[in-house]
């Protein structure tokens, strides 16, 4: 087995990136402190050609060094947007028909093995949370529900890149791979 040279995996350039067909899918950073898991969820939405990115709150905005350490280059592929809280982004992106998911450790989570989009392959967010508070409570309320990833150690959390990966994996296998 040999591995393949960055030349031989025939990805598209930047400009066919933006044309392309995207996944329906916009994900929710709210107050996220790391520019570093801001790159990084950058990069595995270029990945898996999600719609948008919204920073909201504190999240950080390129052009950013330390966003391009992890994304490197995916902010300039992913569109994204600015809103000044995760509530606004949480409201226009309901206004537009999506569904938005709390990705969150809540009374009546769904566990992201459960979550069933059936044959609905609408339109759908995922709000991320802050490093150490995770989804403000006010943004909580507003979505349409909350996703939650079962852990079976004794760490009650998982880096938010890493959950964003994970929950976005989830939704890519059902809404463009099955």
């Amino acid at each position: 087995m040999r591995k393949l040279k960055i030349t031989e995996m025939g990805r598209m350039s930047v400009d066919e990136f933006k044309e392309s067909e995207k996944m329906p899918l916009v994900v929710v950073l709210d107050d996220v402190r790391s520019m570093y898991n801001v790159g990084s969820v950058f990069r595995t939405s270029d990945a898996f050609r999600v719609a948008a990115i919204h920073l909201c709150g504190i999240t950080a905005q390129p052009p950013h060094a330390e966003i391009h350490k992890t994304a490197l280059g995916a902010e300039d592929s992913v569109e994204w947007e600015y809103f000044s809280s995760a509530k606004d982004s949480v409201r226009a992106l309901q206004e537009q028909g999506f569904k938005v998911f709390a990705v969150e450790q809540a009374e009546g989570s769904t566990m992201l093995q459960n979550l069933s989009l059936g044959n609905d392959k609408g339109k759908y967010a995922i709000v991320m949370g802050n490093e150490v508070k995770g989804v403000n409570q006010e943004v909580v309320d507003m979505c349409d529900g909350c996703i939650e990833i079962p852990q079976f150690g004794t760490k009650h959390s998982l880096n938010v890149s890493t959950t964003a990966g994970i929950v976005i994996w989830e939704f890519a296998k059902k809404m463009i791979i099955e």
